[in-house]
């Protein structure tokens, strides 16, 4: 990697190679990791110092932190050395705590500088090991790559990881040594899958400040479910989905405000790995919750539903090998440089992103609901095409009435946005009865007999039917309420 021809091409001076020996300290309850701090001691060529870590949100996703770093005369840390509004970040009581070693990172670090395009950055390759302090102690392979950035634009830093990521195939890593850390220590401290978090809007804000914000959210919520799609994780591949429509659906919402061609160009890109990612999903839940009721619904066709069990549970084992795949390409890494890039390049104080995010947020929600609301008849009457596109139609609307809905009171919106989960909810399960269907049909005709193949039909119409029904009061009390947008 040190040899590949863009880092040659932009190294100055003789590369620098030092081991660090760097400890992780924190209380027994986890009273640093809790409040989000790192503290560490490294050793290097002898001497000792002490770094307490706040991770903060960089620009456009990027990993960044605040630090202290101050010298200690001995490898056991001391925290009255540091200021108090530091330690206040994690011991605002002033609580006398006992420090204990956690884990350790032992890293060989080559160290270079690269000008590029008049900016100067620092690449540090890490190679080595994390090794917690336990009576079985557990470790992992550690091999990484960090740009920093110490003079000039971060649109050139990032520039350079794109023409990197082209020489030497490389993947995002989200996560600090810290954490990786954490993660060893304790199995309950592996990455989980994370649903989408609220994002706070202010009616002072520009459409363009908002957009960003909103953006930000989503991207954090895809960067938390790598790991759990990586580690096979049914929840991780679908909230990793769940992020990548949230995407997709804040550059529909605010196309207007967005140049036309970038804004297409991105959402086909994440549109592809969307579908990519939708087998393991299909699969997961055909397997975990289809199949449960395909089997109460038939309980006696054991012989049937045994093999079409093996068969589920082999696709499932392909499609989410599948899925681990699409984050370790050079595709993805090379879309979310991009993206990151091009987020970066948006000016909100620019119009038409400077346009006042009420006004705008008004404007989105009607055009949203019209085109939802294009076809009013009962959901009875709607074909299984029909319904799948009102589907659709209805997330859309959905996700832009959740990214504006603290422009309204809760009173105003709660009713609204209730009854858009129930019909999503509704639909979703006429939806995955269809996908039951769908799913079969793709595997090799011979892997199942004509049986097999009704009965799922069977539980597939049934389960339609019921679902409809269900959600058709919904349904016609949403066609007829008034959301408070219509009314400005």
């Amino acid at each position: 990697m040190l040899s590949s021809r863009p880092v040659k091409r932009a190294k100055k001076g003789k590369k620098s190679t030092r081991r660090y020996l760097s400890t992780y300290y924190d209380t027994r309850q986890h009273l640093l990791r809790k409040a989000g701090c790192s503290l560490r001691v490294r050793e290097v060529n002898g001497k000792f110092e002490q770094t307490i870590k706040i991770p903060i949100e960089g620009s456009a996703g990027m990993l960044t932190s605040q630090e202290w770093t101050l010298p200690i005369s001995t490898a056991q840390p001391d925290l009255s050395l540091f200021d108090e509004t530091v330690i206040d970040g994690f011991n605002p009581r002033r609580r006398k705590i006992r420090l204990l070693p956690m884990f350790t990172t032992d890293v060989e670090r080559s160290r270079m500088l690269l000008e590029y395009r008049r900016a100067r950055i620092e690449l540090a390759l890490d190679r080595g090991r994390i090794v917690t302090h336990r009576k079985s102690a557990r470790s992992v392979e550690l091999c990484e790559l960090e740009l920093e950035l110490l003079r000039g634009s971060q649109l050139a830093m990032l520039d350079f990881a794109l023409t990197l990521n082209e020489s030497c195939e490389l993947y995002s890593e989200h996560r600090s040594k810290a954490q990786r850390g954490y993660a060893l220590l304790r199995s309950s401290l592996k990455p989980k899958a994370v649903k989408a978090e609220h994002v706070p809007l202010d009616a002072r804000m520009s459409a363009g400040q908002a957009f960003h914000r909103i953006i930000a959210s989503a991207l954090r919520q895809l960067y938390h479910n790598e790991v759990p799609t990586l580690e096979g994780s049914p929840g991780g591949v679908h909230q990793a989905r769940v992020s990548i429509r949230r995407i997709r659906a804040a550059l529909r919402a605010f196309k207007k405000v967005l140049p036309y061609d970038k804004r297409k160009a991105f959402n086909g890109e994440f549109r592809w790995f969307q579908l990519r990612l939708a087998p393991a999903r299909d699969w997961h839940v055909f397997l975990s919750e289809t199949l449960p009721k395909i089997e109460s619904f038939q309980p006696y066709a054991t012989d049937n539903l045994d093999k079409l069990h093996k068969l589920a549970a082999r696709e499932r084992r392909r499609a989410t090998r599948d899925a681990k795949e699409l984050f370790r390409s050079r595709r993805y890494t090379r879309l979310l440089l991009q993206f990151q890039r091009w987020l970066m390049t948006l000016d909100a104080k620019q119009s038409p992103l400077d346009t006042d995010v009420s006004e705008f947020a008004t404007t989105v929600l009607k055009k949203c609901r019209r085109d939802f609301l294009l076809d009013t008849r009962p959901l009875s009457r709607m074909t299984m095409e029909e319904l799948h596109d009102l589907r659709k139609r209805g997330k859309k609307a959905r996700y832009a009435t959740e990214f504006f809905s603290d422009l309204w009171t809760e009173a105003e919106i709660k009713s609204t946005v209730r009854a858009m989960e129930k019909i999503q909810d509704m639909l979703g399960k006429v939806n995955d009865a269809s996908v039951a269907r769908q799913v079969l049909a793709g595997v090799s005709p011979r892997a199942l007999n004509a049986l097999t193949l009704l009965l799922v039909q069977n539980w597939s119409d049934e389960r339609s039917r019921e679902c409809i029904r269900a959600a058709q009061p919904v349904w016609r009390k949403f066609v007829r309420e008034r959301p408070p947008w219509l009314d400005e």
